[in-house]
């Protein structure tokens, strides 16, 4: 259950404050299982009597068996006496005399189904059964801090999607040589780069929706089937062609192809093109 964003803490740290003050019990905390889920580890406690948050204690697996068989269940824990209740009894001499912690209510926290931690509300002072209110309260609470970790991983995997788009298009646009992408049914033009409006002499729109066979000079028409046999063979050299600019220059060039599978099926061309030096048989 990582916390990233400093909105989420804020958010979490919010919830444990308000659960306190709402239910007007002393600790209300939020714990996250470690990798493999070999430990639990405080995220964030709130204590009421002294209005502060907290974090870093870590409880290992191996020293609580029966805690987190009970946790991977997915059932709540409520024991009205901590001490005494199976699941929770072991934490009495480490965790419960230490704090005046006299009954608990544990509930998981799932993300997508999954375990990924437990929001903990523990009564200071003499222990006495949990209310239906409380117990209902505590499972709403935790609910919303499901929620939260879903947004949360939302914005997280929007963030890293809009990251790769750019990524991608900083290739696309900044590469050295020319790039056209091609229906690889139709072989006409469905993207181009920069380097590509040079090489042809013409802008963006003026590419977009030709067929890439028109592209070449007269006499070396390559059509997509052409160029998808030639990228099946799998040759390690590349292809040699013309092309032809706008005005009408002859321009020699190497391609580069790989055939691309999109979302629903679709397939496009990927062609890189590289201007060659002129040589004599080209005057």
């Amino acid at each position: 259950m990582g916390f990233s964003s400093h909105s989420l803490d804020d958010t979490l740290r919010h919830l444990t404050a308000a659960t306190g003050r709402s239910l007007d019990i002393e600790r209300v905390s939020l714990w996250g299982f470690t990798a493999q889920r070999a430990s639990l580890e405080c995220i964030d406690l709130y204590e009421l009597s002294r209005n502060r948050h907290s974090l870093g204690t870590t409880l290992d697996a191996a020293r609580y068996p029966e805690y987190f068989r009970a946790l991977e269940r997915g059932e709540a824990i409520v024991a009205d006496d901590a001490m005494q209740h199976p699941t929770t009894r072991a934490f009495t001499e480490d965790y419960l005399l230490m704090n005046g912690i006299s009954a608990v209510i544990n509930s998981p926290i799932h993300v997508n189904g999954e375990l990924q931690g437990v929001l903990c509300i523990e009564r200071v002072g003499p222990h006495s059964a949990w209310s239906s209110v409380q117990r209902l309260f505590a499972n709403s609470v935790a609910n919303l801090v499901s929620l939260a970790l879903l947004q949360n991983q939302l914005h997280q995997l929007e963030e890293e999607l809009r990251d790769a788009n750019s990524l991608r298009q900083a290739l696309f646009a900044g590469g050295r040589d020319a790039i056209l992408i091609a229906d690889a049914r139709t072989g006409l033009v469905l993207d181009a780069n920069p380097q590509a409006e040079r090489l042809f002499g013409r802008q963006l729109q003026q590419l977009l929706g030709v067929l890439q066979s028109e592209l070449h000079s007269a006499d070396d028409r390559l059509d997509i089937g052409q160029l998808l046999t030639l990228i099946k063979t799998d040759t390690s050299e590349a292809l040699r062609s013309t092309v032809v600019k706008l005005d009408g220059t002859i321009v020699p060039v190497e391609i580069v192809g790989q055939e691309v599978q999109l979302e629903k099926g679709k397939k496009v061309v990927h062609g890189v093109f590289r201007a060659l030096a002129p040589t004599s048989d080209d005057h």
